[in-house]
């Protein structure tokens, strides 16, 4: 029996070792998967063109802009003509193999309105393109012209389109504080102020939970024996487990009055809050694997200070904490990985307003916590739509960046001890 027992299990070593590599190369695919999809969503925004075209004299609401969704390639790049038809009204052809859209229109008698009126007409034109007057003049804020394209079209001068122009680049995306998306003329992605929300509440709630996470996992890993280090692991653990919502919850009806109790702030949803509220959650992480570090820590080196007179706490400064540095490094930066990949607590708990943070008590908004609240409103294949997997990508980018950090700084720790 144990023959065959012996028999069946060699043949079935193959089997098994060919299931476990399907299992690693399916995992492997299904990442790189998802980050073919967010980077093919994000990216052709970069692509989309738009054009002005100068088509008054009396003022800087007649201008006409042709933007071409990111969504399509039809008239992105397309060439914009004039023609001058006395008598006729304004009419919109488009020549696909050549590039080019002709609009006619009667100098001295048509307006910009009749142009975009045409071109919101033409179901195939509007699916790929957008028309309206220049929104280069708009109220910050937003909404409609005062003049909104009524003024004549020069009868004296030829209309020509600008050379396309890409509608949002590298240096506006990042260097922008403007985040305008829904704006119907004037559309604007600026992230800087994204950008900045998310790094002080990273920074916030790192500068909170590192000393109190590698705290307590010295304390539970060198001073606390018997029921009650137990016990203080099952609550670590099931810290870590509450669901980000419920901190959100927390943020909102235990931390805001706190907050606002103790200072001036117009409203207890802030960056503080934010930051308290993601140091808590990170906490249980950096414990969780700074006491593993620790206890990975062999006792001889325990025994050695000891037996040198040194006492408990100058053996976690001077032995411990040099013994463990690649287990606390990588506890600190999956602290950190946390607090920048939180979505619905930050959303909840630090205002999400669209400006640069002065002060503790100022609102601020984060990227993941942008994209939580704004794709579900996002019309599919749009330039917003688009914009928001390109902050995906941003996250990816500064994910790995993150691990590759943590890679180089535990390689180089390893390589000094071993020298």
């Amino acid at each position: 029996m144990r023959r065959l027992l012996q028999i069946g299990m060699d043949r079935a070593e193959p089997a098994v070792e060919w299931t476990i590599r399907l299992c690693g190369w399916s995992a492997i695919l299904f990442v790189f998967a998802i980050f073919v999809f967010v980077f093919s969503e994000g990216v052709p925004i970069f692509f989309g063109t738009e054009q002005i075209a100068k088509v008054a004299s009396d003022g800087p609401y007649n201008d006409l802009v042709f933007r071409a969704a990111s969504s399509t390639d039809e008239f992105d790049g397309a060439e914009i003509v004039f023609r001058k038809r006395p008598g006729e009204p304004v009419g919109l052809t488009h020549d696909a193999a050549g590039g080019k859209v002709t609009i006619d229109y009667d100098p001295g008698v048509s307006t910009a309105q009749d142009v975009v009126a045409a071109a919101e007409a033409n179901e195939k034109f509007t699916a790929s393109m957008t028309v309206f007057a220049d929104p280069a003049d708009v109220p910050a804020e937003g909404g409609k012209p005062r003049n909104d394209g009524g003024g004549l079209i020069a009868p004296n001068e030829d209309v020509t389109a600008m050379t396309p122009k890409p509608i949002l680049s590298l240096g506006d995306f990042f260097g922008s504080k403007h985040w305008r998306p829904t704006s119907y003329y004037n559309p604007q992605y600026g992230i800087l102020t994204l950008l900045i929300g998310t790094a002080s509440v990273t920074v916030l709630a790192m500068v909170l939970a590192v000393p109190l996470g590698l705290g307590a996992a010295v304390y539970v890993s060198e001073f606390c024996n018997g029921k009650w280090k137990e016990t203080l692991k099952v609550v670590i653990e099931l810290l870590a487990a509450i669901p980000s919502v419920v901190w959100g919850f927390v943020g909102i009806m235990v931390l805001s009055p706190i907050i606002l109790s103790l200072t001036n702030a117009s409203s207890g949803i802030n960056l503080l809050n934010g930051g308290i509220i993601l140091a808590l959650m990170s906490v249980p992480i950096i414990v969780s694997v700074g006491e593993d570090a620790l206890k990975a820590v062999p006792d001889s080196y325990r025994e050695a200070a000891i037996s040198m007179g040194a006492n408990r706490w100058e053996v976690v400064y001077r032995v411990l904490f040099p013994a463990a540095k690649n287990g606390l490094l990588a506890a600190v930066l999956l602290g950190v990985g946390r607090a920048i990949g939180e979505t619905m607590a930050v959303l909840m708990a630090t205002g999400h307003a669209d400006i640069i943070p002065h002060s503790l008590v100022d609102p601020v908004c984060t990227l993941t916590a942008t994209i939580a609240a704004e794709l579900g409103e996002a019309p599919k294949g749009g330039d917003h739509y688009r914009v928001l997997f390109v902050i995906g990508i941003l996250l990816f980018v500064i994910a790995m960046f993150v691990n590759l950090v943590a890679d180089l700084a535990v390689k180089g720790i390893r390589g000094k001890q071993n020298a």
